[in-house]
């Protein structure tokens, strides 16, 4: 080939590039030509021929003579059209469901890749300018530019999130406001920060001039950061609060190895650094809202009662507080150290707490049961009439001691030896009921004072016989109107009672009836003073306690009555 035809097809490679080019020198059409062409991740074919004209370009011209042309600066045009339209979306899809373009066309935010995420295709042409740019003066605004829409971008990505201040809220919107900070953290240290790692990666590999500090953590610090100063916990905080503080702890642990690793340069290791303190923060919060829980336990102190001697509302929201402690009883057998300082009161309490094995976590659990238990009987007492306050500590022992049977990882944290305590006392409680209650009864069914001894004769006095069985009816009667008013809802504890109160009243009434009845058989109406059978006295204790349904006494929250 003849050397003028050489130069003739270079000069026509030239002019073609040239043509490409100009077509796209415009800064208002590069713009709009790339929004169309990458956001859409339409066909590449026109990027690639207009990146082969801009290598063509610097080919044909001299290196000394291209330095700064006009060819060069339409890659640095063209890299900061794409991150444009690419932050024009993200942002837009922050506040609204579609945002329109400049051509006209809507671009549902439904049908956007990851509301900021980079597709591959821009991706591919974003690397593509900075391999052509790497020895020029551009590419330091390049890195400049990208660090500046991709901060952008995640930022926007982090308000869609609508995460605020954690101070200053109720139990509910704190707990909601905690799940969603974990969601948020979750996702963002799982893809969102991965993600721009990763584009980082791809885009600027190899490029000394692009570091980790200065592109990446320049580009998702911002967002690390407020993440962890969003979790600054106020003190005044409630123990209701504490689970959702221990659900933020676990999701901190889960994530830690992963900000460790993202933030290991010196620049950056306050991030990290931040996490740990806010993690060794919350469990020193945790052990104070522990603390506070025994204390309303041990202190509670509201007068309100069930005037049927029902379960206080009090047993029912320990007991299912510390059901739920079960769900997190590895985390905090981690965080709970120390045995329980706290005094009792109670020398028997103290020794038998002291005499108990098991972890810290365990030891505390138990003086929680025995504060519970204390709390009650001192309530107890505010009961004008003692047997119903019996009866109130029949009723909440047996529902603590339900829970823990109910639950063998709650029983064996709580013990089978502390298990018996209750047993014992709830037996207790029982015989101390029947003994004041029923002492009446039984003492109109007594055998003495009915018969009479001179010398050589001996008799039963009749009209005394007939008066202890109406005295014994009236006595039997006015205390099953009374006792139908008493709750015992637990089915169990119930038939206990009945058995008991049978054992005691039946033998003394049927030995009273066989010795003495006899002699009022022939009365004309004998069914005044002999009214009630064996048969009918258990059928009339077996009714008892049944009339009434027992909800927890008592509405009130009981952090609201400390």
């Amino acid at each position: 080939m003849k050397e003028s035809d050489c130069e003739d097809i270079e000069w026509q490679d030239f002019e073609s590039a040239v043509k490409i080019i100009v077509e796209s020198r415009s800064p208002f059409q590069l713009q709009k030509f790339f929004c169309q062409q990458l956001i859409c991740d339409g066909e590449p074919k026109s990027f690639d021929e207009y990146l082969d004209a801009v290598d063509k370009f610097e080919e044909l011209i001299p290196a000394a003579e291209t330095r700064g042309t006009w060819a060069t600066r339409t890659l640095q045009m063209a890299f900061q059209g794409i991150l444009d339209c690419s932050i024009s979306v993200t942002s837009s899809a922050v506040y609204s469901s579609s945002v329109s373009s400049s051509s006209g066309y809507e671009l549902q935010v439904s049908n956007y890749t990851g509301h900021g995420e980079l597709s591959s295709g821009q991706i591919y042409r974003l690397r593509g300018i900075v391999e052509r740019l790497k020895s020029t003066e551009y590419l330091a605004d390049c890195i400049g530019a990208y660090t500046k829409s991709r901060r952008t971008a995640v930022v926007a990505r982090f308000r869609r999130f609508g995460i605020n201040d954690l101070q200053y809220l109720d139990d509910q919107e704190f707990a909601a406001k905690i799940r969603l900070w974990i969601h948020t953290a979750k996702t963002f240290y799982s893809s969102i920060f991965p993600g721009e790692r990763q584009y980082y990666n791809n885009i600027f590999a190899g490029v000394a001039e692009a570091t980790y500090d200065n592109c990446f953590l320049a580009i998702v610090q911002l967002v690390a950061s407020e993440l962890n100063n969003l979790v600054n916990i106020s003190p005044a905080v409630s123990f209701q609060s504490l689970f959702a503080i221990l659900d933020l702890y676990k999701a901190l642990l889960v994530i830690l190895p992963e900000i460790k690793k993202m933030f290991h340069t010196v620049s950056c290791a306050y991030i990290s650094d931040g996490a740990s303190y806010t993690i060794n923060s919350l469990e020193t919060i945790v052990r104070r809202l522990f603390s506070r829980f025994k204390d309303a336990v041990l202190n509670e102190s509201s007068n309100t009662l069930s005037p049927l001697g029902g379960i206080h509302y009090m047993t029912d929201y320990t007991m299912n507080f510390v059901t739920s402690i079960l769900l997190y009883k590895d985390v905090l057998t981690n965080i709970i150290v120390t045995r329980p300082t706290e005094s009792l009161g109670n020398e028997a309490d103290e020794q038998f707490l002291e005499a108990s094995g098991g972890t810290p976590l365990q030891l505390h659990m138990i003086w929680i049961m025995i504060s519970l238990r204390k709390n009650l009987e001192s309530k107890s007492t505010n009961y004008k009439d003692p047997s119903l306050g019996r009866v109130f500590i029949m009723n909440n022992l047996n529902y603590m001691t339900k829970i823990i049977t109910g639950d063998p990882e709650l029983l064996e944290m709580i013990g089978t030896e502390y298990q018996t305590e209750l047993s014992k006392d709830i037996s207790q409680a029982a015989q101390d009921y029947v003994s004041s209650i029923w002492h009446g009864v039984l003492y109109c069914s007594r055998l003495d004072g009915l018969s009479y001894k001179i010398p050589f004769v001996k008799g039963i006095l009749r009209n005394s016989v007939k008066k202890r069985f109406k005295s014994f009816n009236t006595a039997f009667e006015e205390v099953c109107q009374t006792e139908s008013t008493r709750i015992i809802p637990d089915t169990h504890l119930r038939a206990q009672l009945h058995e008991l109160i049978l054992s005691k009243l039946l033998p003394a009434y049927e030995s009273f009836s066989e010795k003495f009845g006899k002699h009022i058989q022939s009365e004309r109406y004998k069914e005044r003073y002999i009214k009630y059978s064996s048969e009918d006295l258990q059928n009339k204790i077996q009714n008892l306690f049944l009339e009434y349904l027992i909800v927890p006494s008592g509405a009130q929250d009981i952090a609201t009555v400390i």
